[in-house]
This record gives structure tokens, C-alpha cells and sequence, in this order.
């Protein structure tokens, strides 16, 4: 699959069915829509990131040659191609994973903090399933897994069954694992209730249900002597939700026992300063969290490798070897290894997936980049950085580039390994728009703008207004406020779903056009105005507003750029 192709259609396709409904009359503001549909004001260039390699940490069978996993880890802890493969290969541990199963095996608490598709699940997991191993199934909850999201539980529930029922008859597993989030059925949590597993998973507004509920007492009473509390996605709690779970955990280890090792995960806690400065800020939020004693040493980061050799961009032979490339549009190489030493593809993994910290020489991971397109918060795209570099025309990188993602996204070092030398993320992000905002004057000399603005530009004293626009005619009306200030009546902009809790402020829609104002003496003209549903036929076959609808006709009004209603001549002919 080409993703680079899959976005430009799905941008396309999201173009074409957002143009469907939209209906503007006035060719002026349909000419300033279309202009910002067709560029990337609602779909901005995606953003692209290496997923990076990470530091090796031995295999299963290692930890359990080291005796610190139980034998059996050996025969569930296997990577698996299908289920139908029971047998599987060794599963390889990066290093976090291996420092997080040592910590638990020490009986630390501990927080992993590493990026996505790191494998932070597996570092609980396997120190979880290592202990209902040693201690045996049956002897009460052993661990409770709290997941900020049901959908969450549900994907860990789908991947503990993948390890743990896989290598034995159906039965006969030696873990038992269940969830308990709301979703499940009458029958389902009363056998919960009345056999509880060995690992519970289930979200922390049901975990507070089930420290308060009669019917739950049983399961509370088989999490006694409780070993391991883990929180999955840290980062999701905070603020008053963080101060309701750091009370729930307290909650937790009087309720279970205080023996219980207090385990987090979260890909991003703290970002400012250092890698030291944001592990002690970790522990320091951690800490917080779990009412237990946290140090930095606690703090469990991703340890990054390169996948390409480094090189220096002041070496002529470096530079000369990806000037070549993209001025002769090379095909990047079928060769796996002569892929990874190629210059070019070295920086493509400094430029999107890994760099060098420099107060501690460590490998971080890079943030996210444009690959083409305009500055991002003062960062040029990629394609622009090579072009300064070799000479060549952005776009003409931005081409190479994609080549060189693709063929790197499917060349694997041998048959053996899971993962391509350039796993890479493609971010795009879609909004759903807003509406356009425009100055209350004539339809010629009002100023547009696609987002919400709070006044011209240069001219504070002329507010911009939410514009609606007729599904049927396209016709325009300004959103606004009705309410009274010291020159009289006046009208605010009024957002979408807005509430205004006074009774002495109402909502309205004004009416501005020269080329069809609206009737400013009623009758015939006026009549011809209004929709059907707001006349009626008298009894002499003629027509006329309905007495209860009155109301709803507009109303001849003059008001001015800063939005007061004004005299004849002193503003602009509106209808309200």
C-alpha cells in the first residue's frame, strides 16, 4: 500500500464531500471558500515520524535462564504469526522492557515512559503473568489493569489471549484473565462475582464502583493481598480527574493491602528540559499519584538506537552521496544493507526519526515533521532542507523522499524480523471547519476570514460575525446577540451552540445586500419574500402574513460596522 497515494484520496474524497453541502450565494465569499478548500487551510501537509529502533534487551529465555522468570514464560511468551501457530519464535525484549520485568522482579514500583509501538504493555504483562506462574491460578485477583478507555481493555484482553491461550488446549490456560468494564452482560459479571480471574482488566470509573458496591464485595475480597496496580496511558489524568484517581489508588492499597506494586505507563509526562529533568518530574507526578515513594530511578525511559550509521553533513563524500541520489533520481537499493548505509537514508532517519540530546549525548526520538509544504512553528519541510542542501527543487526531494520511505517501510534485515528499517507514521490531520467570519458592512467592502477572528484586521472597532448561509438558497445572515448597551440596541457575534443566560439578550440573524436589500415598506414586496409557511390566503383569495408569524418577518433596520443600530443614513440597510 502506497499511504502517501491513500492520503491524497482521502483528502479528496473528504474535499468533494464536504463541497456537497455547501451552498453560498454571494460569489465573493464562494470564491474565498473555494480557495481554502482547494488548499490546505482544513487538511493541512501531514506530518511524518520514524518509528525508531530500540536498544536490545535479550529474550524471554534469558530472563529465564537468569531465574528471574518462571519456565513456563518460555512457552507463552512467543511471537506468533497466526493463531494456528502454536509453537512460535523467541520473543525479543528491548532493553526498557527488560529493566521494567527486573523492576517488578525486585518488587519496585515503576513507570514506563516510551513512545508508541514500543511495547509497554508486554513490561506489566509479563511480570503479571511470571507472578500467577510462581504463586498458582485460583488464589484470588493477583493484579488489576486500569485503562483510561474500554476500547483499550478490550484490545489487551485480545492480546492476553493471543499469548496465554495459544500454547494450550481450550481450558486449561494456567492464567485466568477477565474484564470488567460496564460492557459486560448480566450473566458474564456474575460469573466474574462468583470465580474471579487471577488478572482483572477494567477502567477506573468501574474499579471506584467496585470498592463501593454490596454485590462487588466478593470481588474485592478476592483482591486481597493484591500484587500488582497498574495504570495504563498516565498522562490521561489530571487536573480534577487526576486528583479522583490519586484518591482511588489510596483507595486501592487500603482496600487490597499496601504490599501492591503501583505500576504506570504513558508515552508523554513531561516534556520540558532534560531526559533527567523530565524523569524527575515524573517521579514527582507518580509520586503524587500513587501516594508511594517514587525517584528517577523509577522512571523507566525508551533506549533509542540508530538503524543507519551516523554520519557527518560536513563530510564532502556524505553530501556528495546525497546530492547524486536526488539529482539522479536514484532508486533506492533492493539491498537491505546497502539501503541502511546508503548517506541519504542516514538522514532521513536523523531528519524524521532520532536525534542526539545535547546536555547528555542520549538518543531521543525526533518530533514529528512536514515533508513538504510550508514552515511548521518555524521548521522548514524536509523537502526544503534537502533542497538547500543539494541544490534541487523542493518538490523533486519531496518525490525522492517518498520513494525512499516506501522502500524502506518493506525491507526487513532477514526473514526473522518483525520490523522494516523505516517503520514510519504518516499524521493528517483533518478539521471539520468553521464557518466564515465577515466585518457587518457591504457585500463589497466586508472583510472575510475562514476562522474566528475578533475584529478586521487594523480596525478593532469593526467586529467580525459568524456567517449561516440558506441550505436551499445560499442566501447569507449574520449570527449575532440582540442586547442593549449605553448607545442602544446592539448586535454581538453569537458562536455556534452558544448560550447567553440573559433574559434581556436574544438571538438573531441580520440580512445585509445591495443587490437584494430587503423591502422597507412591507406589502407586496415583502410578501413575495417570505416562505410559504409564513402567509396565509384570505377569504377574498388574496395573501397575507399569518397573525401568529408576524413575529418572524424581519424587521427594516439600519446598523453600523461596530454593529449599533443606527438612524437612516448612518449605517447600512439590514434586515433583522
Amino acid at each position: 500500500m502506497n499511504v502517501f497515494e491513500l492520503r491524497d484520496r482521502l483528502v479528496d474524497d473528504y474535499r468533494n464531500y464536504t463541497r456537497s453541502f455547501i451552498k453560498i450565494r454571494d460569489p465573493r465569499i464562494k470564491e474565498f471558500v473555494d480557495g481554502h478548500l482547494g488548499a490546505e487551510g482544513f487538511w493541512p501537509e501531514p506530518l511524518l515520524q520514524l518509528n525508531p529502533a530500540f536498544q536490545p534487551g535479550g529474550t524471554i529465555d534469558d530472563l529465564v535462564a537468569e531465574g528471574v522468570l518462571s519456565d513456563q514464560c518460555s512457552r507463552i511468551f512467543r511471537y506468533r504469526e497466526s493463531p494456528e501457530d502454536h509453537r512460535g519464535s523467541q520473543l525479543l525484549l528491548h532493553r526498557h522492557q527488560r529493566e521494567a520485568i527486573l523492576k517488578a522482579h525486585q518488587s519496585q514500583h515503576y513507570v514506563l515512559t516510551t513512545g508508541t509501538g514500543s511495547g509497554k504493555s508486554l513490561a506489566y504483562i509479563v511480570p503479571i503473568v511470571d507472578r500467577v506462574l510462581k504463586t498458582g491460578s485460583g488464589r484470588g485477583i493477583q493484579a488489576i489493569i486500569v485503562y483510561p478507555m474500554n476500547a483499550l481493555a478490550n484490545s489487551q484482553h485480545e492480546e492476553l489471549a493471543k499469548f496465554i491461550d495459544a500454547p494450550y488446549p481450550q481450558g486449561e490456560a494456567p492464567v485466568r484473565f477477565a474484564r470488567y468494564t460496564g460492557q459486560e452482560r448480566g450473566e458474564a459479571r456474575e460469573a466474574l462475582r462468583a470465580s474471579p480471574p487471577d488478572v482483572l482488566l477494567t477502567n477506573y470509573m468501574m474499579l471506584e464502583l467496585m470498592l463501593t458496591r454490596r454485590e462487588d464485595r466478593e470481588v474485592v475480597r478476592a483482591a486481597q493481598g493484591l500484587r500488582f496496580l497498574v495504570f495504563d496511558e498516565l498522562h490521561t489524568y489530571r487536573g480534577r480527574q487526576g486528583a479522583d484517581v490519586a484518591m482511588l489508588i489510596r483507595r486501592c492499597r487500603h482496600a487490597f493491602g499496601n504490599d501492591v506494586i503501583c505500576v504506570g505507563t504513558s508515552a508523554t509526562m513531561a516534556s520540558d528540559g532534560t531526559t533527567e529533568d523530565q524523569r524527575r518530574a515524573v517521579a514527582e507526578v507518580s509520586q503524587s499519584l500513587f501516594g508511594v515513594d517514587f525517584t528517577p530511578e523509577q522512571v523507566i525511559g525508551e533506549s533509542l538506537q540508530r538503524a543507519t550509521p551516523e554520519i557527518d553533513l560536513d563530510d564532502a563524500n556524505a553530501r556528495a552521496g546525497i546530492r547524486n541520489a536526488v539529482a539522479g533520481n536514484e532508486h533506492p537499493s533492493e539491498d537491505y544493507e546497502l539501503f541502511r548505509r546508503h548517506p541519504l537514508t542516514s538522514w532521513i532517519e536523523s531528519t524524521f526519526g532520532i536525534r542526539e540530546e545535547t546536555e547528555t549525548g542520549e538518543l531521543r526520538r525526533q518530533a514529528p515533521r512536514r515533508l513538504q509544504g510550508g514552515e511548521l512553528g518555524g521548521c522548514p519541510s524536509a523537502a526544503a532542507e534537502l533542497a538547500q542542501l543539494t541544490g534541487a527543487e523542493p518538490a523533486q526531494c519531496a518525490d525522492i523522499l517518498r520513494g525512499w520511505f516506501l522502500k524502506g517501510s518493506r525491507l526487513r534485515k532477514d526473514q526473522s524480523s518483525r520490523f522494516p528499517i523505516f517503520a514510519f507514521r504518516l499524521h493528517q490531520f483533518l478539521t471539520r471547519g468553521d464557518t466564515v467570519w465577515a466585518s457587518l458592512e457591504s457585500e463589497r467592502q466586508r472583510h472575510l476570514e475562514i476562522s474566528k477572528q475578533g475584529a478586521k484586521p487594523g480596525e478593532p472597532d469593526k467586529p467580525l460575525y459568524p456567517l449561516v448561509f440558506c441550505r436551499h438558497c445560499g442566501t447569507a445572515y449574520y449570527r449575532v446577540w440582540i442586547e442593549n448597551d449605553e448607545q442602544g440596541r446592539i448586535a454581538l457575534p453569537r458562536d455556534d451552540g452558544s448560550e447567553h443566560d440573559d433574559d434581556s439578550v436574544h438571538e438573531g440573524y441580520l440580512y445585509v445586500s445591495e443587490q437584494s436589500p430587503w423591502p422597507r415598506a412591507g406589502g407586496r414586496a415583502e410578501l413575495d419574500r417570505l416562505p410559504d409557511l409564513l402567509k396565509e390566503t384570505t377569504a377574498r383569495h388574496g395573501e397575507r402574513v399569518r397573525p401568529d408569524a408576524r413575529k418572524d418577518v424581519p424587521d427594516p433596520v439600519f446598523v453600523n460596522s461596530a454593529g449599533h443600530f443606527v438612524a437612516e443614513g448612518d449605517g447600512t440597510p439590514a434586515a433583522l
